[in-house]
């Protein structure tokens, strides 16, 4: 192998090691069933009726979040929560599923996707982010230049793979919404739907699961000033510093590139180290892209200046 080849290998794998360096993102879930056997799923405790609270399936999960690619740079017009006398009754709604996948038990629903396209998601209460196939991510327009391209790796049973996270500005399911949803597109896990809907989506709903009906209800929370777009200090601080983590480990290594190159008898006219210098220069834009977006989210929605430290 020339010095050149070696480059340019050793510069790939730095950028492959980089864009695994993620922050984790740790949270909790609560499971029960009530008398009439439906299940119900919460992400918090206070709204466990007190006497199921001894028989509660309790789970903590936790997951890679690298730096992420991000649809436009201006963040979602999301509309500002209205005063708590302002506010009308809480609203439920409910959902029909699909029941199986095949042999597989599953929880399918229609979902929308920035108010213009649906498709069917399975519900996975085990996932802490949503996940989108390539190809619905394709019909929303994601690859596009604006939206960004920030690639990672996911990991999983059968290994890692490339990945490409993203921001959606809404989700909703049969008149439940949320606003801001961090995904991963990746290739498709199933042919009878395009994703998972993971409990990052249902931070402002209670959710059951009624296996009779085959309908999931979603009962919207009333709305807690502590929790600016409903997400608590840690959702916050950890997309802050994810992204800001990218961003900053971008700018490193295309410094690291040109240093290599400069180091060596190795010009910037070679197509190689062109690419691999281009490369780093588009990442570090698409994570800028992703935390000026966040920055924007968290303005509008008056989050805590200490929340936003990185």
């Amino acid at each position: 192998m020339n010095p050149l080849s070696r480059i340019s290998h050793a510069l790939f794998a730095t950028a492959l090691l980089l864009s695994l360096s993620a922050q984790g993102y740790a949270a909790e879930y609560f499971k029960w069933t009530d008398d009439r056997g439906e299940l119900h799923i919460s992400d918090s405790l206070a709204n466990v009726p007190e006497k199921y609270r001894r028989g509660i399936e309790s789970k903590s999960f936790e997951t890679s979040r690298p730096a992420a690619e991000t649809p436009p740079a201006a963040a979602p017009a999301v509309q500002k929560a209205p005063d708590a006398a302002e506010e009308g009754p809480l609203k439920k709604y409910e959902v029909p599923y699909i029941p199986s996948d095949g042999s597989s038990k599953r929880v399918i629903v229609t979902v929308k996707f920035n108010g213009r396209v649906t498709a069917p998601i399975a519900i996975d209460t085990g996932a802490p982010g949503t996940i989108i196939s390539v190809s619905l991510a394709k019909k929303l327009g994601l690859f596009n230049e604006e939206h960004g391209r920030l690639l990672i790796s996911t990991g999983g049973i059968g290994g890692s793979a490339p990945a490409i996270r993203s921001i959606i500005d809404t989700v909703e399911v049969g008149g439940a919404i949320n606003n801001f949803v961090p995904i991963t597109i990746i290739k498709p896990i199933a042919t009878s739907f395009d994703g998972l809907l993971g409990m990052d989506f249902f931070s402002n709903y209670s959710v059951t699961i009624d296996t009779k009906r085959k309908v999931v209800i979603f009962e919207e929370l009333p709305i807690d000033p502590a929790l600016p777009g409903g997400h608590d200090q840690e959702w916050w601080s950890t997309l802050f510093k994810e992204f800001a983590s990218s961003r900053a480990g971008w700018k490193a290594y295309g410094e690291a590139v040109d240093k290599r190159i400069s180091d060596s008898l190795v010009t910037t006219g070679n197509d190689d180290i062109r690419r691999i210098k281009q490369f780093a220069d588009d990442q570090y834009r698409e994570a800028d892209k992703l935390f000026d977006k966040l920055n924007g989210y968290a303005r509008q929605n008056s989050v805590p200046m200490h929340w936003k430290q990185y």
